[in-house]
């Protein structure tokens, strides 16, 4: 029984990724999104709404993010806690952010990023070290991948000043 939930949620979040995409990449809306995204101003300029495009997108991301959550209860823990959200949603942060925001690049890095969590349980475990090392090593990790990605992508120049 439980293998087939999680072959529904699988199915499931697969089909909404590629909605989402399909949306995100070829409807007006989609468009929409991408102009208020980069500029506010431009987006007025076009004649759109900004803050309708903004109402809509909170609006579908909410239902989105509704949704992942009736899987991630329905799909792993089959009840509420405390501790059902588990971090997700800053984990989710670091993916979008390093996939730059492509939804099936999305996908790979949650898989590395699954992988290095496990890998890192899997040396806290064998080391006889606490579980918050594995957590600890995953997040330095993760710090040192952003931070290589920000001075990648945002080159600090030093400017000089002319003699007068």
């Amino acid at each position: 029984m439980f293998g087939q939930i999680y072959t529904l949620n699988v199915i499931l979040v697969l089909t909404l990724t590629v909605c989402m995409f399909v949306y995100l990449r070829y409807s007006k809306h989609g468009y929409e999104i991408a102009v208020v995204g980069e500029s506010e101003n431009t987006a007025r300029y076009a004649a759109i709404n900004v803050s309708r495009v903004m109402m809509r997108t909170m609006f579908l991301s909410g239902a989105l993010c509704g949704i992942a959550g009736f899987l991630a209860v329905s799909g792993a823990s089959h009840t509420i806690s405390v501790s059902t959200a588990g971090g997700r949603g800053f984990t989710a942060i670091i993916v979008c952010w390093l996939a730059k925001f492509n939804t099936f690049v999305m996908i790979l890095f949650s898989l590395l990023i699954v992988f290095l969590d496990k890998g890192a349980i899997e040396i806290a475990s064998r080391y006889n070290l606490n579980n918050y090392v594995s957590s600890m090593l995953t997040g330095i990790i993760l710090f040192f991948i952003l931070g290589s990605e920000f001075f990648i992508e945002y080159q600090v120049k030093v400017r000089r000043r002319k003699a007068v």
